[in-house]
């Protein structure tokens, strides 16, 4: 009797063993389930079929392309809406690591949007829309004013009678505050000098991404807010693409400023890099 106890025992708790690391098993099974991320089936579905439309693009038979970045955290079904009814192309580059599916891959991420924006001029170069429309990817935006804050109101309203006439146009349309100075390249304040801001090496950084001489380097630069604007081939095209591979390569290699201060300097001079006057 004493030896089939000593028997069964090991088998009764080896039984009670492999219901604990079942039940173990099953609790965090169970936890992963519970706190696992939902794949963003819609945004894979939304990006996919941007791409398709991206993928149908001539410039024969298509005049506007869209240009944007964007992450896997953004809803873009207003563009795909918007594509489909007006007939644009989107261009869409991805700034995750690694990069989203479906969406073009910049050739760096440093600057976000700057990054994007150059890389298309780039990589279209030799095939560019007759126009170029830059774009955050965002529906709303704070700095679309005159049609409210939506973005597909304001492509809706943009004269392309005006970018045939000026070159380049921001899409803000408020004349408040119009264009203030807002950089002084040759007089930067004691606190960005002592706090190496990127306000304190504008003259240098200017020079390189312009690709100038010391005395071009204008005493006051101002601009419209912010980053949203349409520009013709043709005024594109007046500058060789070598110039925009230099700034890709700035945006990409320069220790003077992280991504964010990247995107803050192309935003103060978009306008300049396109044939606008400083100020």
């Amino acid at each position: 009797m004493s030896k089939r106890r000593l028997f069964r025992w090991p088998a009764r708790r080896t039984a009670g063993l492999g219901c604990l690391a079942l039940l173990v098993t099953s609790m965090v099974s169970w936890y992963l389930y519970v706190h696992q991320e939902t794949p963003n089936n819609d945004h894979d579905i939304v990006t996919s079929q941007l791409a398709q439309l991206t993928s149908t693009y001539s410039n024969a038979t298509n005049d506007i392309g869209l240009v944007l970045a964007a992450t896997v955290k953004e809803d873009l079904t207003w563009l795909l809406n918007y594509c489909k009814d007006h007939g644009s192309i989107p261009f869409i580059y991805t700034t995750d690591q690694p990069p989203a599916p479906y969406l073009l891959v910049p050739r760096t991420i440093r600057g976000r949007e700057a990054a994007a924006y150059l890389s298309f001029v780039v990589d279209f170069y030799h095939q560019l829309p007759k126009y170029t429309i830059f774009i955050h990817s965002n529906l709303d935006q704070w700095h679309n004013d005159l049609f409210g804050p939506h973005t597909s109101p304001a492509l809706k309203n943009l004269r392309l009678e005006a970018v045939d006439a000026q070159g380049y146009v921001n899409l803000r349309c408020e004349h408040d505050p119009g264009c203030p100075t807002s950089v002084h390249p040759w007089s930067p304040t004691q606190i960005d000098i002592e706090k190496d801001d990127i306000r304190a090496f504008f003259p240098e950084v200017y020079e390189t991404i312009l690709g100038v001489p010391a005395e071009k380097v204008p005493e006051h630069i101002g601009n419209v807010c912010c980053g949203q604007f349409a520009v013709s081939r043709e005024r594109i095209l007046e500058r060789p693409r070598e110039d925009y591979e230099r700034m890709l390569k700035w945006a990409e290699e320069t220790e003077l400023t992280d991504s964010f201060g990247v995107g803050w300097v192309y935003e103060k001079i978009w306008h300049i890099i396109f044939g606008m006057d400083v100020i």
